[in-house]
């Protein structure tokens, strides 16, 4: 074999390798991204000024790490699509309102192995929304959950749930000025399981 065809046999098989390492590394990252993320959607129920008792639809997106250390950080990432609905938009034009803001008040749900569980407080900000000149009011609010897992937890499966409560405030430019909208779970009977975390210690 000329030193040419040995030379080009080399650089093939450094390409192939290196092909091969690049699809590895690559479907194991997106295996982890998406083993661990999860989109949860729900309806809530809440009573308005104006309007009354409206449907508020949620979608979850949360990314639970697969695996906790005790005496670790659990950081779960919560994004939430909200849609109030024609109505709340229509409640908000009707007082003259151009935009929102506010925050998201709720808890999510950590329970062990051993079965004892404790609601942990999520916070997430509503951004300056505009409302739409027709069609409903929906917006994108983002945060987190972050928590110290104490070494006396014991390990193995730990699951994690949105509680059935949770309190919006909502601040508008218009005379209706601020207020809280106290939303609940409706129907009560959906899952509101979001994923799962192996405690290891």
């Amino acid at each position: 074999m000329s030193v040419k065809a040995l030379r080009d046999s080399a650089r093939g098989a450094v390409k192939a390798v290196a092909v091969t390492a690049t699809a590895v590394v690559a479907a194991s990252v997106l295996t982890a991204g998406t083993a661990a993320a999860a989109d949860k959607e729900l309806t809530f129920e809440g009573e308005f000024p104006i309007i009354g008792i409206q449907t508020v639809k949620v979608v979850v997106h949360v990314d639970i790490p697969a695996n906790v250390t005790l005496g670790g950080p659990l950081d779960v990432p919560f994004t939430l699509d909200v849609n109030g609905g024609d109505a709340a938009a229509d409640g908000l034009r009707l007082v003259g309102a151009t935009k929102i803001s506010g925050e998201i008040r709720s808890a999510a749900r950590i329970t062990v192995s051993n079965g004892l569980s404790v609601p942990l407080a999520v916070r997430l900000p509503i951004p300056d929304t505009p409302v739409p000149a027709q069609g409903p009011l929906t917006f994108q609010a983002k945060g987190g959950l972050k928590f110290t897992v104490p070494r006396g937890v014991p390990t193995g499966e730990t699951k994690v749930n949105v509680e059935p409560k949770a309190t919006s405030h909502i601040v508008t430019d218009s005379g209706l000025g601020e207020f809280d909208l106290n939303l609940v779970l409706a129907p009560p009977t959906q899952d509101t399981l979001l994923g799962t975390t192996q405690i290891v210690g």
